[in-house]
């Protein structure tokens, strides 16, 4: 990939990629996918804490260039979340709200699964949110999701 050739977007989120594999304890990767899709994934086996909760926040948000995107949110398996940074999820998902189209969430136990439906219940006013344990299927669900 030459920088030359890239437009001045495209090296913002070639820069962020840079800076996201050295920065971040919980979030794994952040790429763009077709469709107009965001994959968040993040690491397996962490607790994420109130930091980490603004950290992942702060880099999807630079990482998109506070552009309107579809969210995959892929959880990694056997994470945690503690109260407060749930509720600043919950905050921050309605400051959010204008940058996301929709959110597909990926979840792989009965706990996730309750903390995701719970959380879904505060945003449901402000864009779709769904989750899913299948990938393929939460991509078509945010493909179906106009832009």
């Amino acid at each position: 990939m030459s920088f030359l050739m890239l437009n001045f977007n495209e090296l913002i989120v070639f820069l962020n990629k840079i800076m996201l594999k050295t920065q971040s304890k919980v979030i794994k990767s952040i790429q763009m996918l077709d469709g107009n899709i965001c994959e968040v994934i993040f690491k397996d086996k962490v607790k994420i804490e109130l930091e980490d909760m603004r950290e992942s926040f702060e880099l999807v948000n630079t990482f998109t260039n506070h552009m309107p995107v579809k969210k995959l949110v892929i959880t990694g398996a056997n994470t945690e979340i503690t109260k407060e940074a749930r509720l600043f999820g919950h905050e921050a998902s309605l400051k959010v709200k204008h940058n996301v189209i929709a959110e597909a969430i990926i979840v792989h136990s009965l706990y996730q699964k309750m903390v995701i439906n719970f959380y879904s219940k505060f945003i449901k006013d402000n864009y779709p949110t769904s989750f899913f344990v299948d990938i393929e299927k939460a991509k078509e669900w945010l493909k179906s999701i106009p832009n």
